[in-house]
């Protein structure tokens, strides 16, 4: 467990990634994750500490979703409001780029008004091309190849119950998306131990260039780094199992048959207590939401002593609020 830094004294913010972009996590060295994860747990410790509440006061943080969101998007909203800045939410379909505009023109635009960009998008290259089409920073909110923020949260939730990262066995488990493509990004650079378990029909949704950047970290550092297509096998020894949503449909009555066919096979991928006994005692869980009780886990995992699902959404949060202290301008 690490130690509380409740009434420490506020950190100095350091200028040194004022004005950032980050279209993937893999920009951040791990020199910047730590100095990163350092603030947010400060923030997190101290969350009424009035210090930086007007940090950003007058700056406008504008969040460009192309589908909803629960955490990711009150994650940055509160992080933004808390530090004195303000928000404009905006569903692709009431901008013009959900009539076609192109990511170019907008990003122009949207350059002009705002200080800050996030974007939840369906394709990381849209995100790149936020990246180069504006000056003010680009932080990624969730594409299918990254989820910074997500993911930073993730690992200081593991961080404040477990003390170090370093030499931790880390076991992902759920869809080829976001979380694990930053997984694979920042993972080996902390000396954390990956294995990643997908089922073997996922593995072509797995970004060969992504994991073959990870893979080269890994070998340099000398830790873990493998996919594997058996899930009991893939926990053997893990410290922590990080979960993701195994299916994209929430409601039973949106699923398609062909959706409800996938639930079937996915049977054998559900953390139940008896995949949890086979990591190590005192293994944690986690999931990062939204999660399809039952199928990506059981109620008894995901309500029980060793699940830390609500730590991470609030680690998620100031996660957010410490990289937006130190990017914006």
């Amino acid at each position: 467990m690490a130690k509380s830094l409740a009434g420490k004294k506020a950190p100095k913010i350091s200028d040194r990634m004022r004005g950032k972009t980050i279209p993937h996590i893999g920009v951040l060295s791990a020199e910047d994750l730590d100095e990163v994860m350092g603030l947010a747990e400060w923030f997190r410790d101290n969350r009424y500490d009035p210090t930086y509440s007007t940090l950003l006061q007058g700056r406008v943080q504008g969040l460009l979703f192309v589908y909803p969101s629960t955490r990711t998007r009150l994650g940055f909203e509160t992080a933004m409001a808390q530090l004195g800045g303000s928000n404009v939410y905006m569903p692709i379909e009431q901008t013009q780029m959900g009539r076609g505009e192109s990511v170019a023109d907008t990003a122009r635009a949207m350059d002009q008004f705002l200080d800050v960009f996030a974007g939840r998008l369906w394709k990381q290259e849209d995100m790149d091309g936020f990246a180069k089409g504006m000056s003010k920073p680009v932080l990624n909110a969730c594409t299918p190849k990254d989820h910074t923020t997500h993911v930073i949260g993730e690992l200081m939730a593991i961080r404040q119950h477990k003390g170090s990262l370093k030499g931790l066995n880390l076991v992902y488990t759920g869809m080829a998306r976001g979380i694990m493509h930053s997984f694979f990004r920042c993972c080996p650079k902390l000396g954390i131990n990956l294995v990643v378990a997908i089922p073997p029909s996922y593995a072509g949704t797995v970004d060969k260039a992504v994991y073959a950047e990870g893979e080269a970290v890994a070998k340099k550092n000398g830790t873990r780094f493998e996919i594997v297509t058996d899930l009991k096998k893939a926990v053997k020894g893990a410290d922590f199992i990080q979960a993701s949503t195994l299916i994209r449909s929430m409601l039973a009555g949106e699923q398609s048959p062909e959706e409800k066919a996938v639930i079937e096979d996915l049977k054998n991928w559900t953390v139940t207590d008896e995949v949890l006994a086979c990591a190590k005692p005192d293994a944690l869980y986690s999931h990062s939401g939204p999660a399809h009780r039952n199928v990506c886990a059981t109620d008894s995992v995901m309500d029980g002593k060793k699940s830390i699902i609500p730590d991470e959404a609030l680690n998620a949060i100031y996660a957010k609020k410490g990289l937006l202290a130190m990017i914006v301008k």
